[in-house]
């Protein structure tokens, strides 16, 4: 079940990376380095806020909705409530703020990151509701129409001349809609009198240093652009981000899906059975984790200098290609502090061991981002992100074991790291190659070198899951051609 789910999470955020891989080539010849950085700082600041304010009802949504203690009609009831206060108080915080830069464009980007951030917040909890009841197909329908709706409507916005605002205003629709559409039976559970505060209290203690946890990482990941907006210009904010959002739609994406597919299994394993059982599917989940995780971030090293050059506006290539692989190696760090080591505060139910340690690297993010960027500009912000990445993975590693024991499997990633250097090896003669068709080769190249010696190391098993599989293909064939006989 953990492949089968994993293949379509990886399908339901693959599909998205590919439309999101699309729009940034898009706003990148359609934009200006300093309008893409305006974007993005509106963009980052709506991430950021959801964080702070809304994340916590899905976070704390995923680890109790399978406790039956509670009815699915008094769980949306309550996630129902939390929302709309947060709402109520975001309202007055808009209308205090639009009257204090009534007169200033501030005004404009104030008001459609507070959209954002509310859509992106409905989005967020109708995605929860299907992965919290292990609903992968329907969590990959609504991921996949959304990500198509924000960026068709965005990029038309960005043609016709609306710029930054255009197309955040077109991302806040294409949140809004699928995600009301496919949650609507969802939510007509929602009732007053269902409403459990409890519950709700429950939530928000579970919650809320996770969601501290995931504010500090946001900071962490966003401070780099927001200094380097002050201390150098938009303009080297927007191309940074684009090398962060290239890597982020690739390496990210994979380690968020598979997640996706394993963490509420063990949640409910935990729940339901025992911490036996949790432990060994975990440790299948590790193997696909690194599995996945490790290949991609050195294919992307090898052949990100020809992605560059073709899905990204020629004012950027420079920057981007430079930045690149410092960027992808710190993505892996944070993929594996988030969702490997850090998943030892959250089994052994101590989330604010995850908030002690965001904070101080946090800080570290700060002071190196301070000192580095005036001097190196991005190529300083990049190693400030990376230098801080690694410290969080130690601290996590270190101070996560005492309260839940992961697993580690030493066989399996001795075999995953020697796939990955027999595809590294078939890669780097290839590397230097462009255009499209050198691009699939490469993939082609990558992937099946990578598979062939995963598959024939027996890596979890692999070996007997793929004959079993091409056996009961063949068997088909066979009947179906007696069949037409």
């Amino acid at each position: 079940m953990l492949l089968k789910n994993s293949i379509i999470y990886i399908l339901a955020k693959a599909l998205p990376a590919l439309a999101a891989f699309l729009a940034l080539s898009i706003y990148t010849h359609l934009l200006s380095p300093e309008e893409y950085g305006l974007y993005t700082l509106i963009f980052t600041a709506a991430v950021f806020t959801h964080n702070t304010v809304f994340n916590w009802i899905s976070m704390a949504t995923m680890r109790f909705w399978s406790n039956k203690n509670y009815t699915d009609e008094t769980f949306v009831s309550s996630i129902a409530m939390a929302y709309s206060k947060i709402l109520l108080l975001m309202s007055v915080l808009l209308f205090i703020s639009l009257f204090i830069y009534w007169n200033s464009e501030v005004r404009v980007w104030i008001f459609s990151g507070f959209i954002l951030t509310i859509t992106l917040a409905f989005f967020t909890i109708a995605q929860t509701f299907f992965n919290a009841q292990i609903k992968p197909e329907k969590y990959a329908i609504l991921t996949i129409i959304t990500s198509l709706s924000t960026l068709g409507l965005g990029v038309s916005l960005a043609y016709l001349g609306y710029g930054a605002i255009g197309i955040v205003s077109g991302m806040a629709i294409g949140f809004l809609l699928p995600s009301f559409i496919m949650s609507l039976n969802t939510w007509r559970l929602a009732k007053r009198a269902s409403y459990d505060h409890t519950l709700f209290k429950k939530l928000l203690v579970y919650g809320l240093p996770l969601a501290s946890a995931a504010v500090l990482e946001e900071f962490t990941k966003s401070a780099d652009r927001f200094m380097l907006a002050a201390l150098q210009d938009k303009a080297q904010a927007g191309m940074y981000a684009v090398g962060y959002d290239l890597s982020g739609n690739s390496i990210f994406m994979l380690m968020t899906a598979i997640n996706l597919a394993a963490y509420p299994v063990i949640i409910k394993l935990l729940e339901t059975e025992s911490q036996q059982a949790a432990y060994d599917y975990f440790k299948k989940y590790t193997v696909l984790l690194l599995g996945i995780a490790i290949p991609a971030v050195i294919g992307l090293m090898l052949v990100g200098a020809n992605l560059v050059q073709l899905v990204i506006g020629s004012e950027y290539h420079e920057t981007v290609t430079l930045l690149l692989p410092w960027i992808t190696l710190a993505l892996l760090l944070l993929g594996l502090q988030v969702f490997y080591f850090d998943l030892a505060f959250q089994l052994g139910n101590y989330p604010m061991g995850i908030v002690k340690i965001g904070i101080f690297i946090a800080l570290a993010n700060l002071l190196l981002n301070y000192y580095l960027i005036p001097t190196m500009g991005s190529q300083g912000a990049a190693i400030a992100t990376i230098s801080s990445f690694a410290l969080g993975s130690l601290l996590s590693l270190i101070f996560g074991r005492k309260h839940f024991k992961l697993p580690f499997p030493f066989a399996d990633f001795i075999k995953i790291i020697t796939a990955t250097f027999v595809m590294g090896l078939c890669l780097w003669w290839l590397r230097e190659q462009q255009g499209w068709a050198w691009l699939i080769a490469q993939l082609g190249v990558g992937i099946l070198s990578y598979a062939i010696v995963i598959v024939g190391l027996d890596t979890m098993n692999l070996k007997d899951e793929v004959f079993g599989y091409l056996n009961k293909f063949i068997k088909f064939k066979i009947i179906t051609a007696n069949h037409i006989d």
